[in-house]
C-alpha cells in the first residue's frame, strides 16, 4: 500500500503583527505603571534626565564630528594648495627651462650664420685674390667661373 494520502492544499493565514506589537507594548507600559516603585513626579525627573543626558551626548557626538570633518578638510585642501603649488613651480622651472633652450637655439643660429658668412667672405676674398693675381680662371659675366 501506498503512503500517499492525496493531494492536500496548505493555507496560510498571515497577519502583519503590528497590532500584536502594539497591543503588547500598551500592556507593558501600564504594567510598568502599575508596579513601578517610583511616583510619577520621580519618573519624569528620570525621563527628564534621561532626555537630557541623550542630548548632551548627541551634542558632544556632533562636535566631535564637525571637528573631525573640519581637521580632515582643512589637511584635504592643505595638501592639494601644496600640490597645485608644485605644479606650478613646476610649469614655471619648465617655462624657464625651454625660454633658455630657445635663448640657446637662437645664439648657436647667429654665431652658425655668422662663422658661415665669415667663411664665405674669406673664400671670396681669396678667390678675387687668386684672379687679380692670374691663378684662377676669370668670371664670367654672371660671376660664375668657367671650367
Amino acid at each position: 500500500m501506498s503512503d500517499e494520502l492525496g493531494p492536500y492544499v496548505v493555507v496560510e493565514k498571515r497577519n502583519s503583527g503590528f497590532a500584536a506589537f502594539l497591543l503588547g507594548g500598551l500592556v507593558g507600559a501600564g504594567l510598568a505603571l502599575l508596579f513601578a516603585t517610583k511616583t510619577g513626579e520621580e519618573t519624569q525627573r528620570d525621563i527628564r534626565e534621561g532626555a537630557r543626558r541623550l542630548r548632551d551626548d548627541a551634542e558632544e557626538k556632533l562636535t566631535d564630528l564637525k571637528g573631525s570633518f573640519e581637521e580632515g578638510y582643512g589637511r584635504a585642501r592643505g595638501e592639494v594648495g601644496e600640490r597645485v603649488g608644485a605644479a606650478r613651480d613646476s610649469v614655471r622651472d619648465q617655462q624657464h627651462k625651454a625660454g633658455e633652450a630657445i635663448k640657446a637655439g637662437k645664439d648657436a643660429a647667429r654665431r652658425a650664420r655668422s662663422d658661415l658668412e665669415n667663411r664665405l667672405a674669406e673664400s671670396k676674398a681669396a678667390y678675387k685674390a687668386a684672379v687679380v693675381e692670374g691663378d684662377g680662371p676669370a668670371p664670367t659675366e654672371n660671376g660664375e667661373v668657367e671650367g
